[in-house]
């Protein structure tokens, strides 16, 4: 016998001290004062996940510090963007602090996701739906 499990929201994540505040959907690396801090820098292998909105399952749940952090690890989340991006691209830090881009060429460690949306705009940052995990 088996017991099926639902839920509303669609990430699995996890709580980490950040160094400050951070919006849903910034995209975070490891490093940083405390265990993550803003992605920064074109193709970073020191990728965390994206900020999440909404977790179905948040592991570390009892963690309660200054700047306590849920950070999507798997599933879909929305996530900042910038530059031409179609569905099924890979994401990667872009060198705009805390904001994903695709690429063609990802380096070992650098892929985010993979995107669920279009998105086409090199001057303004929007949110996108994203697979987190997916490489």
């Amino acid at each position: 016998n088996a017991t099926a499990a639902r839920a509303t929201w669609a990430d699995l994540a996890e709580k980490y001290q950040a160094d400050q505040e951070l919006p849903s959907g910034t995209v975070v690396m490891f490093g940083g004062v405390n265990e993550i801090t803003i992605s920064r820098g074109y193709k970073n292998t020191k990728i965390a996940g994206v900020v999440s909105t909404a977790p179905a399952f948040i592991m570390n749940s009892e963690l309660k510090l200054q700047y306590t952090t849920t950070v999507a690890l798997q599933g879909r989340v929305p996530c900042s963007v910038v530059g031409k991006i179609k569905k099924g691209d890979m994401l990667v830090t872009s060198n705009i602090p805390g904001v994903a881009t695709s690429t063609d060429e990802p380096v070992l460690g650098s892929v985010i996701g993979k995107a669920l949306e279009n998105y086409d705009n090199i001057d303004e940052i929007g949110k996108i739906e994203v697979v987190v995990g997916r490489m």
